[in-house]
């Protein structure tokens, strides 16, 4: 699923973000339609369907069964106290649809279904694109919807972006290209969650396992460009060792359900300060990449934050890499107890400090504990009302680790350029010269770092074709 949202720097609530939510096929919105108990149907959406004295046979698709969670809060929603309800089965999420546990209403613009099926078979660069370009000339998504939605900012700061890189990364930068061509100087944040393939050992060229990891390479080539990128690591690659390391939570490393919960509380709470008023995007983007050569961020924070907060440690979603000290960081504490919140807060400075982070180059905001709505999965060890958690997410620049990264991409898409098949179906739409050029591109974002490439850095005891390609 892409999600494209247009904050509003002075709103204070929902209504000061738009959204466009895509998904590959309609069937995987579920529930979700795009009338609701906000924007009502007419009372008779068929009309006079008599024809003459003919007679008229009116077919229906069958509507899908709303999942027990909304049925719940559908019985409760007229009580003042509802009782508390017990933790689904992981399995409602896995086997049904991301909108079981979707309470919002949402605009009849914002539901934007693809249906040309580039998720069907192979996957295919030119497909992805393809797939953009029919959803926007046959729903004149750019022209209508998207452009509607800009008109009724009164003051746009820019866009915000989330997406998988599979199987959304063509898809993606073709709608990017549309948004930059027409509003050049709008800041754009993106949140691109990556393959499995980036970190992890690359140990061969077959061009099923090569896609993933150069797709990758090439968002991260595109979103280069943008005001500021925090990609998020694939959960193969972080939740089974978040599952080891945690102290505070419970949690099937497997489950999407879980995992999607742990990732959005960060993800909100790192950009609240978007959509509080305090700062825009370009404000944000620039106090983080001060140094305007490294626009590659890393997620990371802790949820929950015990009564002990020094002795909890930030986890980080986008890479395991900690190769340098942070250059600037942005976090966001959430505790409603002000003695607990400068308690954090000293032990978020004092580690900044350890990391050799001038204080004046953290920004550190406090906001009212995060809000768990009853969909929310019970995993916490503590038991609590499950109404808040207290957490802290911040948004840190390390460049070294993402020149090693940049650095690995490169010489992965350049070994395979020799090696793989450039001439499979899926790299329809790319030539040679575009991996070359690939490579160029990378090669010169990791060396704007600052990060000298040493080849008595190199680890010489790793074969050759091994890449580890990690955020």
């Amino acid at each position: 699923m892409s999600t494209t949202t247009f904050p509003s720097a002075k709103a204070k609530d929902l209504t000061g973000r738009r959204l466009i939510p895509t998904c590959p096929i309609r069937d995987n919105f579920g529930t979700l339609s795009k009338l609701n108990d906000l924007y009502a149907p007419p009372d008779d959406l068929t009309g006079d369907l008599s024809f003459g004295t003919g007679v008229v046979e009116e077919i229906r698709q069958p509507l899908i069964e709303p999942s027990e969670h909304q049925k719940d809060l559908d019985e409760d929603e007229d009580s003042p106290d509802p009782p508390p309800k017990e933790d689904q089965s992981t399995a409602v999420v896995q086997d049904r649809y991301w909108s079981d546990y979707n309470r919002v209403f949402y605009h009849p613009r914002t539901v934007q279904p693809v249906n040309w099926g580039f998720t069907e078979g192979p996957l295919s660069w030119e497909a992805g694109r393809a797939a953009f370009g029919a959803l926007n000339e046959e729903t004149s998504l750019m022209e209508e919807s998207f452009r509607s939605f800009v008109e009724e900012c009164d003051w746009l700061q820019g866009f915000q972006i989330s997406f998988d890189t599979l199987p959304f990364g063509a898809f993606t930068l073709s709608l990017l290209e549309n948004v930059r061509d027409e509003y050049t100087k709008k800041s754009i944040l993106a949140i691109p969650s990556l393959s499995p393939a980036t970190g992890k050992t690359v140990t061969d060229f077959d061009t099923a396992k090569a896609f993933p990891l150069i797709t990758d390479a090439l968002v991260a080539r595109e979103n280069a460009s943008l005001s500021l990128t925090v990609p998020i690591a694939h959960i193969s690659t972080w939740a089974s060792n978040l599952a080891a390391v945690s102290r505070d939570i419970k949690f099937d490393s497997s489950s999407l359900y879980h995992t999607a919960a742990i990732v959005s509380a960060h993800v909100e709470s790192a950009t609240l300060p978007l959509r509080t008023g305090s700062q825009d995007i370009y404000e944000f983007a620039s106090k983080l990449n001060w140094r305007n050569d490294n626009p590659f961020m890393c997620l990371q924070g802790a949820l929950p934050v015990s009564a002990n907060p020094s002795q909890v440690s930030p986890y980080n979603f986008t890479t395991l890499l900690e190769l340098d000290a942070i250059t600037a960081q942005s976090t966001v504490v959430r505790c409603d107890d002000l003695q607990l919140a400068d308690s954090i807060a000293q032990s978020i400075k004092l580690k900044c400090s350890e990391a050799d982070l001038h204080q004046s180059l953290l920004h550190l905001s406090t906001y009212s504990s995060y809000p768990l709505p009853s969909s929310y999965p019970k995993f916490f060890k503590e038991a609590g009302n499950h109404q808040t958690a207290v957490m802290y997410s911040s948004v840190v620049s390390r460049p070294t680790s993402t020149a090693t990264t940049l650095q690995a991409y490169s010489k992965y898409v350049k070994e395979y350029t020799q090696r793989g098949e450039l001439n499979h179906e899926c790299w329809k739409g790319l030539e040679k010269d575009d991996f070359i050029e690939l490579v160029e591109d990378l090669t010169r974002l990791s060396d704007s770092i600052g990060v000298e490439t040493d080849s008595k850095d190199a680890d010489d005891s790793a074969p050759d074709e091994e890449y580890e390609v990690d955020l």
